[in-house]
């Protein structure tokens, strides 16, 4: 008996990481194709992300490692951007994608 709960947990976890991968490790956003996000903005919905990663670059230095845009159920979309600074510190950005402000930041 213990074998078959055994058997069934593992089978059960085995979708958690994939589930956690699709929202970026949010459950309350979704994210966009990269097709989606060059529709934002071509519909002007989103600030262009080089836009984004100039002004991260005056702020902070570095460069960008990783970017991904996001969607709330509430219609708001956010980016959340992984970037190294120029002393070599891994920092992570969650910015407003319509108004390319700076909601938190870590690290860095």
């Amino acid at each position: 008996m213990k074998r078959i709960v055994t058997f069934f947990l593992a089978v059960g976890l085995m979708g958690v990481p994939v589930a956690s991968a699709q929202s970026g490790g949010n459950p309350w956003a979704n994210q966009f194709s990269p097709g989606q996000a060059r529709e934002a903005v071509r519909e002007g919905k989103t600030v262009p992300l080089n836009k984004i990663f100039q002004k991260l670059k005056r702020e902070y230095g570095g460069y960008q490692l990783g970017a991904e845009l996001y969607s709330r159920e509430d219609g708001t979309t956010f980016y959340e951007i992984d970037w190294m600074t120029e002393d070599g510190r891994k920092a992570h950005f969650t910015v407003d994608a319509q108004s390319g402000s700076v909601l938190e930041r870590h690290g860095g």
